[in-house]
């Protein structure tokens, strides 16, 4: 499609003026259907600001935009972009399991009608108020696979990317796989292993990502139950790039825990009494830090305690 085409343009040339004369020379059309264009890009979100006798320029899109985060990208990936879906991590799997080809993968939606997490209680994901995402990595190699320790890398990756687009906020987490603004929950992430059926050795990675960014679409009886960051208005499709190219660059070397120390000072639960559930008992104790291993270390009754899988359900502040 033309659109298609002239967006391409544009985003070879972000963030630079360019003539109609030049766009409709390189598309091979008028200048009048050029100027048809690019309203019918704005009206699907992109912003493209226009000055005379310098053309046009390339602002952005706040809404979701394969093409543009494709753009930013710096390894190949697949991108499955859905407005709706039941969950980005089901997709994946699913995806997954009908091609083993060996490709990256990055499922996005805009709404999920069953997103889950961590023992598969449910994230709230409303339409046009967040990032549901999910990466999928080909991995074949399960003597050298640490789930826990692939969590808390990804926190540390989401929490930076958050950063770049609000720099005026706190990213905290709470071990192992939630970040917090204002003492309230906008991120959780789910790391969940692929096997591959006939052979029996895992196939691939699947991390999923929900960021709840804005409240502009949550009901006012939900606002006392979910968090959100704030109503500024940021590239969505920047720190999407920006998530996926620091996961990409991280996980090579993650068994080596480079990051562990970036965590450390942004867990919120350092010297906090806290109760952990591991499924089989609760535990209190104050928390001591995070050892390499991602693991949460526990003072309990003056003992030292590690703890390699579990929730924190509640924190005494």
């Amino acid at each position: 499609m033309k659109k298609d085409q002239l967006l391409q343009l544009f985003i070879a040339h972000k963030d630079e003026w360019v003539s109609g004369n030049q766009l409709a020379s390189e598309m091979n059309i008028s200048r009048t259907m050029i100027w048809k264009l690019i309203n019918q890009l704005k009206e699907q979100g992109h912003q493209i600001d226009s000055k005379t006798n310098q053309g046009y320029k390339y602002i952005g899109n706040d809404e979701l935009n394969p093409q543009l985060i494709e753009s930013d990208l710096n390894n190949d990936y697949e991108i499955i972009f859905k407005k709706e879906i039941t969950s980005t991590n089901s997709y994946a799997k699913q995806i997954n399991d009908q091609n083993l080809d060996g490709k990256h993968r990055l499922v996005i939606a805009e709404k999920q009608t069953q997103g889950h997490g961590r023992r598969g209680r449910s994230f709230y994901s409303p339409a046009k108020s967040g990032i549901y995402m999910s990466m999928v990595v080909p991995f074949y190699d399960a003597k050298h696979l640490n789930p826990g320790l692939l969590t808390t890398m990804t926190a540390v990756v989401v929490a930076k990317a958050l950063k770049k687009s609000y720099p005026e906020e706190d990213f905290l987490v709470k071990w192992i796989n939630d970040i917090y603004v204002n003492n309230k929950k906008v991120v959780g992430i789910l790391t969940e292993l692929v096997m591959d059926a006939e052979l029996m050795q895992p196939s691939a990675i699947v991390v999923g990502v929900g960021i709840s960014l804005s409240a502009k679409e949550i009901p006012e009886e939900m606002k006392d139950k979910v968090g959100w960051i704030s109503d500024k208005q940021i590239d969505k499709n920047k720190l999407v790039a920006d998530i996926v190219n620091g996961f990409d660059e991280e996980f090579p070397h993650y068994l080596e825990a480079n990051f562990i120390e970036d965590y450390q000072k942004m867990s919120f639960l350092n010297g906090k009494q806290v109760s952990v559930d591991t499924t089989k008992e609760t535990i209190n104790g104050t928390v001591t830090g995070i050892d390499k291993e991602g693991h949460l270390l526990l003072d309990v009754d003056g003992k030292s305690t590690t703890i390699n899988n579990g929730e924190v359900v509640k924190v005494n502040f």
